[in-house]
């Protein structure tokens, strides 16, 4: 079997443009909502929820029954995934010194884009040895469990938290700002 045919068996037959625009489609949907998350008490939990519901989707690809179920997991996974990414790179660059965000961010990207050659190495292997039916559900597993595994952190549930006061505060700010811009 070719690798094509390896890849559309695990989406039920489903063709990869039509995936593809799933997983499109629902980022820019998800990046979209980001805009609506600035004013979360508990930003990592929501985030950490919402990578709950991509590691569902990306779970469930193979077994939604074709490229229509294919492409609708895809799309809730990508908007899940660009929700989550948007809203916790915010939070992370609100909470880092202005000196230092290019640094940090530097250092993000490396580990996300850098570690991009081995992931797909991995992948491949396992694919290769797994099929590709069981691959979605093991790496959904595995994004589900390193989420579980952060939540069990008193420090990575309250990263980006905010107090009362601060909540207050940023919502005086955001009005202030509202009665500038339409004044």
């Amino acid at each position: 079997m070719s690798r094509l045919g390896s890849l559309r068996s695990a989406a039920g037959g489903a063709e990869l443009p039509a995936a593809g625009r799933g997983v499109a489609a629902g980022s820019v949907l998800g990046t979209l909502a980001a805009a609506r998350t600035g004013g979360l008490r508990r930003p990592t939990v929501f985030v950490s929820m919402v990578f709950l519901v991509d590691a569902t989707a990306l779970a469930l690809v193979p077994y939604l029954g074709g490229e229509a179920g294919a492409a609708a997991a895809l799309f809730a996974g990508g908007a899940a995934n660009g929700l989550g990414n948007v809203t916790i790179l915010t939070v992370l660059q609100k909470w880092t010194p202005p000196a230092l965000l290019g640094r940090v961010m530097s250092a993000i990207m490396l580990c996300a884009f850098g570690s991009y050659p081995l992931s797909v190495a991995v992948s491949g292997v396992l694919i290769r040895h797994i099929g590709p039916s069981l691959f979605f559900p093991a790496a959904g597993g595995l994004v589900a469990v390193a989420i579980l595994g952060g939540l069990t952190q008193r420090e990575f549930r309250e990263f980006g938290a905010r107090a009362d006061g601060d909540a207050r505060d940023a919502e005086a700010s955001a009005t202030a700002r509202e009665e500038r811009t339409v004044g």
